[in-house]
């Protein structure tokens, strides 16, 4: 018998994440406390371990440390933040913060796509954004 895979996005980093971070720290030469001041201000101040970065913030610090270094993105990684970008223009944000609120992003994704958006596959994030631009080009109509 098949059953459904609930994807869950953790709400801190996950190991694959942790070595990018490590990977991308090392490359731009920075020291453990230099690491501690990024991670601290990347998290609005919650936290100084990398370990406990929300998703929103580790995107954020990839995308830093990624243009430090000189390390393009990846398509995938353009496709996610292009849905982040758009949900902040929507508004789709945690109340008395200007974080996304990725479980509502999350929620739309597996509504749409049956996965979060760390969860798709490149084609279903081509499909994703696509699908997304539409829910905003509704959105600038109903302004």
């Amino acid at each position: 018998m098949l059953t459904r895979h609930t994807w869950h996005i953790p709400n801190t980093m996950t190991k694959d994440q942790i070595k990018k971070a490590r990977t991308l720290l090392a490359k731009a030469g920075l020291t453990e406390e230099n690491k501690k001041d990024l991670v601290f201000s990347f998290s609005d101040g919650q936290t100084d371990s990398l370990t406990a970065m929300g998703y929103e913030d580790t995107q954020l610090l990839f995308a830093h440390l990624e243009q430090l270094v000189g390390q393009p993105p990846s398509e995938a990684d353009k496709m996610k933040r292009k849905i982040i970008s758009l949900a902040h223009e929507m508004h789709w944000e945690k109340p008395g913060t200007t974080k996304v609120d990725m479980k509502r992003v999350n929620d739309w994704c597996e509504s749409m796509f049956s996965a979060p958006l760390d969860g798709l596959f490149y084609l279903d994030l081509v499909k994703a954004v696509s699908a997304f631009n539409q829910v905003y080009t509704k959105y600038l109509k109903g302004i």
